[in-house]
């Protein structure tokens, strides 16, 4: 990860925050997943992710808060994933594969404008593990695009040979072992 990209967590009350500067990939989503996992586990069911600084997002990224979102759907009617400052191309990635039902797209912020400035001097790093090995990173990239797929027929055929080439990679991974 470069200077210009950074990843920063934190908690304000039962809200869970993370800020991406730079690219959310799929180098970056581990980390968060296991930020967001943990808050999680705890019982945190409101997340918000702030992508003001963010430059692009890609679909691992995208299939990690997707699967966030229905975890926290079938745990919770009144929480939340909220994708807020994402910029319109990021906003429009989300919203091309059908998961703006999901996950709440809040292009200037307005939501949490004043959560936003309380919760600014709590962020901190998070404690990623670390670098997953080459199956797990594999494993991890599988579970987003499978959960791409199952969203949505249109994602189905636009997953379908990026799943098989994962699944057939994972294959050749575990094998090597």
């Amino acid at each position: 990860m470069s200077a210009e990209e950074s990843i920063r967590v934190g908690c304000l009350g039962s809200v869970a925050w993370v800020r991406v500067s730079g690219a959310a990939t799929h180098e970056s989503a581990a980390c968060i997943k296991e930020f967001l996992a943990g808050r999680f586990e705890r019982g945190w069911r409101q997340f918000v992710i702030d992508l003001g600084g963010c430059r692009g997002i890609d679909s691992t990224f995208i299939g990690m808060l997707y699967r966030l979102a229905i975890k926290v759907a079938e745990t919770s009617p009144d929480g939340t994933v909220d994708v807020i400052n994402p910029g319109e191309r990021n906003a429009n990635s989300i919203r091309k594969l059908g998961l703006d039902d999901r996950i709440h797209i809040d292009l200037e912020g307005d939501r949490w404008r004043r959560e936003r400035e309380l919760v600014e001097e709590n962020l901190g790093k998070p404690a990623c593990p670390t670098t997953l090995n080459p199956v797990e990173h594999a494993e991890f990239v599988l579970q987003a695009h499978e959960a791409l797929q199952a969203a949505n027929e249109e994602n189905r055929s636009r997953f379908c040979d990026v799943v098989e080439f994962l699944r057939q990679e994972l294959e050749a991974k575990t094998a090597d072992k």
